[in-house]
Parts: structure tokens; C-alpha cells; sequence
């Protein structure tokens, strides 16, 4: 039995030790964004448990908004380093999930891969996006209206409301000032002999710090 228990304890952790890899921290990282933020930028820390190097062949992302590069490529055994991946927001509301992919040569799961899941604020509420005529069923084509409410703290204005086309006409009324406001719209001298599906995009501009927050697009169509 003396001799039996130290070989067995060697048995055990000798194949945890060649089978190791690259111990990561965490593989999922949450982030809660601000209404100023435009980026964020995750570190995905780890460490090399093995005993023998470790390289990170190649680190791709999900999507062309998010850029991920590992701190070095190289690690010995007991070194740390990182995968940082950096998602550009751009025009993105809600909740957006990110996977890395990341390459290595270990000889067990070589491929690892990573979560980022960032909840972006809305600036503003829209509802509804989309306002719709019939005309087999509206007799004639009456105002219908869009509500636009600020998740704002501090005041917010519409500065301008940009149409694509002539065939809608639009107001803003103010319904609470610098918090909520409408936009109605209404179709105008539609043609009798116009067919299909007639469409209007309307781009409506705030003061807002951030234009790609502070921008919003409502669409009106006649069947």
C-alpha cells in the first residue's frame, strides 16, 4: 500500500498535466453599456496551466464590428495573457451577443471559444416604426401617428424630419416638451391610377451627442 498510493497519485495527475490548455477565466463576459458609449472593449484573461508551450494560432470574431487580437502568440507554461476584443456599436440597440473563435495548438478542444454579450440602451422609443394605409379598406387616407419618447435624462429635441418621397406629408407635435413628442403622417395626392405598393422613409434627427443614437427611421406605406 505504501508503494501503491504514490503511483497512483502519480498515474492521476500526470495526464491532467499534459492534457491542460489554456485556462481562461471567464468565456463569457456581460457588459451593460452607457447611452454615451459608442465601443467596448472585453479582455478574456487566461493562463497556461500545461507543461509545455502554447501558441494562438488565429482569433476571429462573429461579425466585421467586433476586432479581437490576443495579447502575444506564444505562452510557456504559467504565463498569462489575454484575448481583447473590441465591439464597435455603430447603430446597434439591445441586447447583442459576440462569439471569438480562438485557434490554438493545444492537442485537446485547440479551438476555444468565447462569449461577449453587451446590452446597448435605446436613446429613444419608437412606436409604431411602421404606419400603414389600405386602400381597399380606407376610404380616404386620414393622419396617422408615430410616437417618439426619449429615454433621456436631460431634454432632447427633434431638429429635423427628412421624407424621401412627396407623397407624405408629415408634423411633429410636442406631447411632453424635451421628453415625448408625435410625428403624424399622412399620405397626400396619391395618384388613382398609382398601382403596387407606394413607400416613404421619414429620418428623424435629435440633438442627441451621439448622430447614430440620436437618429431615428420610420416608414410609411400605402397598399
Amino acid at each position: 500500500m505504501k508503494i501503491f498510493f504514490p503511483t497512483l497519485l502519480l498515474c492521476l495527475t500526470t495526464p491532467f498535466l499534459a492534457n491542460a490548455k489554456l485556462q481562461f477565466e471567464n468565456d463569457r463576459i456581460v457588459h451593460e453599456a452607457s447611452l454615451d458609449e459608442t465601443k467596448y472593449t472585453a479582455k478574456f484573461a487566461f493562463t497556461n496551466r500545461g507543461d509545455k508551450a502554447i501558441t494562438v494560432k488565429e482569433v476571429h470574431s462573429s461579425c466585421g464590428c467586433t476586432t479581437a487580437l490576443p495579447s502575444k502568440r506564444l505562452f510557456e507554461p504559467g504565463e498569462s495573457g489575454e484575448i481583447s476584443a473590441t465591439f464597435d456599436y455603430g447603430q446597434r440597440e439591445g441586447i447583442q451577443i459576440k462569439s471569438i473563435r480562438v485557434e490554438t495548438d493545444q492537442e485537446e478542444e485547440p479551438r476555444i471559444v468565447l462569449t461577449l454579450e453587451v446590452n446597448i440602451p435605446s436613446v429613444m422609443e419608437v412606436s409604431p416604426s411602421v404606419v400603414m394605409w389600405n386602400r381597399s379598406v380606407d376610404s380616404e387616407f386620414k393622419a396617422k401617428e408615430v410616437i417618439i419618447e426619449s429615454h433621456l435624462d436631460e431634454p432632447i429635441e427633434i431638429t429635423e424630419v427628412i421624407g424621401s418621397s412627396d407623397l407624405f406629408v408629415h408634423e411633429v407635435k410636442v406631447i411632453e416638451e424635451g421628453k415625448k413628442f408625435a410625428l403624424a403622417v399622412t399620405p397626400q395626392n396619391i395618384p388613382a391610377d398609382k398601382k403596387g405598393i407606394l413607400r416613404g422613409t421619414f429620418v428623424i434627427k435629435t440633438n442627441f451627442a451621439n448622430p447614430s443614437k440620436g437618429t431615428l427611421k420610420i416608414y410609411a406605406l400605402v397598399r
